[in-house]
């Protein structure tokens, strides 16, 4: 009899122990139901406050959704888009790299890690990750665009024509893809081609002004002295705070033998933006020593 006891007691504490076992089984279930509804909670917080522009609401929201869980990795990548927004490229660079790091799939991580280098000047970075990105997903438009204006400033003409020829294929309506091809179209010497592209861009957009000053710009570069100042007038109407109409309608004027409406062009120009004092000192020295008469 003392062994059958002892028999239904060890059958009993089994069953006790799988009871138990199945006890903690739902409370860390609940456990980590709770810790998920925690984080997608500040997650979801974080990117209203994001959308506000609200970043160290968001920032703190997305630090509080990665202590509940620590692998969300579109937590890394909006913490990252917060910090790059605040001027912080090293530490949305580290966000983006985490998010990357836990799912490296993520096209969208790459591409922001992608403007953050390019905006340290890592064009060769910035390059690679755009091409991940779009490796990833080749539907993302603004990384073929942000490639081929990176590929541009290396002075890869060909590579950056490739990017904007594909980013028109796939959204052929849109203004700032043709400006930005006819900016490598007018660093490749095709002037035609390019004041073709800014007419497309402004014809979708006649208020981009950026598209009328680069139009002036190439118009300049042919020689047509009217043409280029009508187009950096039509700029100058559309956002008389822009500076660079001003500064490039000033060497219009020079070549034109105007001095006193460029020297009135260039002082409005350095007023509104002091930076493009060298650049435009530059530029009028040249005009001056190809057209000394002009003086």
């Amino acid at each position: 009899m003392r062994k059958i006891k002892m028999l239904s007691i060890a059958v009993n504490r089994r069953r006790g122990r799988c009871f138990l076992a199945v006890i903690l089984l739902v409370v860390a279930s609940l456990a980590q139901a709770q810790t998920s509804r925690s984080a997608a909670t500040y997650f979801n917080r974080g990117n209203e406050r994001y959308q506000k522009g609200e970043w160290d609401g968001a920032i703190a929201d997305f630090d509080a959704a990665l202590i509940f869980d620590p692998r969300l990795a579109v937590a890394y990548n909006m913490r990252g888009c917060a910090r790059y927004n605040k001027g912080d490229l090293d530490g949305s660079i580290v966000d983006y790299s985490r998010a990357i790091e836990i799912n490296p799939r993520m096209a969208l991580a790459y591409y922001n890690r992608g403007k953050a280098r390019n905006d340290k000047g890592d064009l060769d970075g910035s390059i690679a990750d755009y091409s991940r990105a779009i490796e990833l997903n080749p539907h993302l438009i603004a990384a073929y665009n942000n490639r081929g204006n990176a590929r541009k400033d290396k002075e890869d003409l060909d590579g950056a024509m490739a990017d904007f020829d594909e980013v028109i294929r796939l959204d052929p309506n849109n203004a700032l893809f043709y400006n930005n091809r006819g900016l490598v179209r007018r660093a490749k010497g095709d002037l035609q081609g390019a004041i073709a592209d800014y007419d497309r861009s402004i014809k979708i957009n006649p208020l981009f002004v950026e598209a009328y000053s680069n139009r002036g710009n190439a118009r300049l570069d042919r020689g047509d002295l009217n043409g280029s100042i009508a187009d950096y007038d039509a700029a100058i109407k559309i956002d008389p705070s822009y500076a660079k109409p001003y500064g490039n309608r000033g060497l219009a004027r020079l070549f034109q033998g105007d001095v006193a409406g460029a020297a009135k062009d260039f002082d409005q120009c350095l007023r509104l933006d002091p930076t493009l004092t060298p650049a435009l000192q530059e530029q009028i020295e040249k005009v001056k020593r190809r057209y000394p008469s002009k003086q």
